[in-house]
Parts: C-alpha cells; structure tokens; sequence
C-alpha cells in the first residue's frame, strides 16, 4: 500500500482524499455539539501566517495546544460552512512531533 501523498495546510483544496500533514494546533474552537468532538485551528508558521481548521471525529484522537503533530486525515470542503479543512474521522491517525511541555 502506498503512503498518502503530503499536503502543506495551505495547500488544501477539499478535493485530495486522504493526506498526510504537519502542523501545529494553535488554538481551540468551542463547539455547541457532540459531533464532531473537537475542533481546532491548525498553523504552520514555515508556510506564513497560514491557519487551517480541524475537525476531529474519531474519540481516539484528542488535540493538544501547542503541540505539533503529524496527520494523516482527508483534506475535506464542509459546503455548509464554505470551509475547507482536516478531517479527522475513521482511518485517521496522528503522531505527536512536539509538546512545548516536555521541554
């Protein structure tokens, strides 16, 4: 199987499926709903002032802020919200890259 090809956030366009990117969470974004469980806003100060919704709706994946991360998740358009963003659902994963608390 081949690995997902890898987006920067700001190359997103809702079209790609399933990708595979790097970002930092920079903050979270409070929701009236139980689905999806949480969601963030992404950045990667390397690309410019960038920032990039995430929703996550898998419950195995909770994001910390501040931290970094490798995703693997679908570069999504929410038509409701003209959004375009990270979905995390089914199949998603993450990997913890950097926690500002460890140092």
């Amino acid at each position: 199987m081949s690995s997902p090809p890898f987006l920067h956030i700001d190359e997103f366009d809702g079209t790609n499926g399933f990708i595979k990117t790097k970002a930092f969470v920079n903050y979270t974004i409070d929701l009236n709903n139980h689905t999806p469980h949480q969601k963030v806003m992404l950045g990667n100060s390397d690309r410019g002032d960038v920032q990039r919704p995430c929703v996550v709706f898998n419950d195995d994946i909770t994001l910390d802020e501040g931290c970094g991360y490798v995703f693997g998740g679908f570069d999504n358009l929410w038509e409701d919200g003209e959004e375009i963003q990270l979905k995390l659902a089914q199949g998603a994963w993450i990997r913890k890259i950097y926690d500002p608390n460890d140092e």
